[in-house]
């Protein structure tokens, strides 16, 4: 009894520490609002290798999750149906990363959920520890300029809902 109550305590505090259901953004965050955004390159789950140079002049809604993580649950059908799905404009990229995970497990997390937004595999962090030391769900709205226009650690619907007003924003710009 003493050990499983143990083991549930050091799990709590690991889900705790890796991901927030709120968080301040600045904490733990490598880059922050008004920001030039870092270079960065990834790799969807079908091969293809997007570098963040060719992505100049797009607004970019940068997401970083894993498919264990509570709050990320609660926030990726929010993408599918509120961002994936009705923010349409040309001058508009999603990256969603699965950070820690391999393309074989997020495509299987993809098929079994239904996701049809684009998915790049993030299995050492790489692209994450461009951008943060830790907290999932995290955000980033880089604008047309470069700059981060949005950063958010945790889930809150309405943080979300700002954050798809801030990608509408820039694309209107």
């Amino acid at each position: 009894m003493k050990h499983s109550l143990s083991l549930l305590l050091g799990l709590a505090i690991v889900l705790s520490w890796a991901c927030a259901p709120v968080a301040p953004p600045e904490e733990e965050s490598k880059v922050n609002v008004n920001d030039v955004a870092p270079t960065f390159s990834y790799t969807l789950l079908d091969g293809t290798v997007v570098d963040s140079d060719s992505l100049q002049g797009q607004v970019i809604l940068l997401t970083f999750f894993a498919t264990w993580c509570p709050p990320c649950k609660k926030e990726l059908p929010l993408i599918q149906s509120e961002i994936h799905e009705k923010i349409t404009d040309s001058a508009f990229t999603l990256v969603v990363s699965g950070r820690g995970h391999t393309v074989e497990e997020l495509q299987k997390f993809q098929q079994e959920k239904g996701y049809t937004f684009p998915i790049a595999a993030d299995p050492d962090a790489t692209l994450y520890d461009t951008f943060a030391t830790q907290y999932i769900p995290r955000n980033y709205v880089i604008g047309k300029d470069g700059k981060i226009k949005w950063a958010s650690a945790g889930f809150s619907e309405s943080e979300f809902n700002q954050m798809v007003q801030i990608i509408r924003n820039e694309l209107a710009n």
